[in-house]
């Protein structure tokens, strides 16, 4: 299905410019899904078993927002990848930090809160390691606030998981094992929160049922109504992932 895509997804293999089309078949998708997945990633989930003629189908009614796509990735590739940010914004803590940058080869690579401001400082101005020290410290930050917020979703559901892992992920907003553990992506701090409360409360529910069933789906509803409209404004959330968090 992969090779067949490239023939009409709209791409062209000769452009190495061009952002190709990524296919991924998936046991638990209950429907064909587009995706830019941060940095400069496009997807096409498709739900194992779904016949090629309905992905064509599928692709050809999406192709304006594919083009859109194809278009906001090669712009952020000229105009992001060799930036650092100068503000950041966690939406689901409801804080903005003004970022300032400190080089010194004395330095111990870290972020630090001065005067309000978010000062990274590295030894020298390579960009790769202010973004390293940004990482460091937006797991620190999801650390702090995502393990809290989970549980204490985990109490008005009826199930606490065995343990929380924090994570930076490309393809995933949160998973749940079969042991009860529970991995959440730090990207989701820059989601609001009712996303990130929606997040939760799927990874939640997977506690009592592993699968994208109806079973399991039933649950959600008790506990969010609106989960279809939320579940499709989650799988759009990824162009709200700065740059910085992924690349290099």
């Amino acid at each position: 299905m992969t090779e067949q895509l490239g023939l009409f997804d709209g791409s062209n293999a000769h452009d190495p410019a061009q952002t190709r089309l990524n296919v991924r078949e998936s046991t638990k998708a209950r429907r064909l899904s587009l995706r830019l997945l941060p940095p400069h990633t496009l997807e096409l989930v498709v739900p194992r078993g779904t016949k090629p003629s309905a992905v064509q189908a599928f692709v050809t009614q999406h192709r304006g927002w594919i083009a859109r796509a194809r278009e906001e990735i090669a712009a952020s590739r000229g105009a992001g990848s060799d930036r650092l940010p100068e503000n950041i914004e966690l939406a689901s803590v409801g804080r903005t930090w003004e970022v300032r940058y400190r080089h010194a080869p004395a330095l111990r690579p870290r972020c630090c809160v001065v005067a309000e401001l978010l000062e990274v400082r590295t030894r020298d101005r390579d960009l790769g390691s202010a973004r390293a020290v940004l990482r460091a410290w937006l797991l620190d930050q999801a650390k702090a606030h995502l393990p809290p917020l989970l549980l204490r979703q985990a109490q008005i559901v009826g199930r606490r998981p065995k343990s929380v892992q924090i994570r930076l992920q490309k393809t995933r907003w949160g998973s749940c094992s079969g042991s009860g553990n529970i991995s959440l992506n730090a990207g989701l701090l820059f989601l609001d929160g009712s996303l990130v409360r929606y997040l939760l409360i799927h990874e939640l529910c997977h506690l009592f049922s592993l699968n994208h069933s109806e079973r399991f789906w039933k649950y959600v509803e008790e506990f969010e109504p609106d989960y279809r409209v939320l579940d499709r404004r989650l799988t759009a959330a990824w162009a709200q992932v700065p740059l910085w968090v992924h690349v290099a």
